[in-house]
């Protein structure tokens, strides 16, 4: 059961980081990312995990945790807290986190098999109240923009990921997994590219949100975006908390 624990964790945690700082990249950049993170991650596997491998991910939590911190602020106040402090949302999402990682990791990581029935559950159920939505024309509009340095920030999470975990279970994650994870990524951005075109999708800050307002089934379905939005809160929330535990962890032990 561990081992599937720690699988969830992986997919979950992918998904968070990929669609609050990397959903804009375009398929090649993607792909490009994903190849250069398993390469960090060989590379990774034959450096000795001593005293300067953990200060760097103790660095590397720290200035994480504080820049998703804002990103994860400025999501819920744009998308679900228009009227509501940025100040008062970023300390009681920080709050609640504290809490949970005040427990300690075993907690941590029950929480995340229990709430990760209902993040598959929301998703399940705004897929399949999507497919009428999906216009397959909408891939014909797609561009291939030029490639930037942008994918090179997406390796690199990947790799902080696979080593965190890496270092706090002693046991390596699955490529597989990441594997998995990758295409999870690809079809969250194919299913919002089919449902609202590319033009929208480039526009949108969120546009794997927008989405969801496009659910409409007479008069019992509708508007539920604020409640499908759940399935990124639990994404995000579990994400945050486990970049704050893992610097509580690398601190104790660093």
């Amino acid at each position: 059961m561990k081992k599937i624990e720690h699988s969830i964790l992986i997919f979950i945690l992918i998904e968070a980081i990929f669609t609050l700082l990397f959903f804009k990249l375009t398929y090649i950049e993607i792909l490009l990312g994903f190849a250069l993170g398993f390469i960090l991650i060989i590379i990774s596997n034959l450096i000795p995990k001593n005293t300067f491998f953990k200060f760097r991910l103790l660095i590397s939590s720290i200035i994480i945790g504080g820049y998703l911190l804002i990103k994860i602020t400025y999501f819920i106040k744009n998308n679900l807290l228009l009227n509501h402090s940025i100040i008062i949302i970023a300390l009681s999402f920080l709050l609640i986190i504290l809490y949970l990682i005040k427990k300690g990791y075993h907690t941590f990581i029950k929480a995340v098999e229990i709430t990760s029935y209902i993040y598959f559950f929301i998703k399940l159920i705004s897929f399949l109240l999507l497919i009428p939505k999906i216009n397959f024309n909408n891939l014909q509009n797609i561009t291939i923009n030029v490639i930037n340095y942008r994918f090179i920030y997406l390796s690199f999470a990947i790799c902080i990921i696979y080593n965190s975990i890496y270092y706090l279970t002693n046991n390596k994650p699955s490529i597989k997994i990441l594997f998995i994870s990758f295409l999870n990524c690809l079809f969250i951005k194919t299913i919002t590219i089919l449902v609202l075109g590319n033009t929208l999708t480039n526009i949108y800050s969120y546009p794997f949100l927008n989405i969801l307002k496009r659910i409409n089934y007479l008069d019992f379905i509708e508007r539920c975006d604020g409640i499908f939005s759940f399935e990124y809160l639990i994404c995000y929330y579990i994400l945050l908390s486990y970049v704050f535990l893992n610097t509580k962890i690398f601190i104790k032990k660093t």
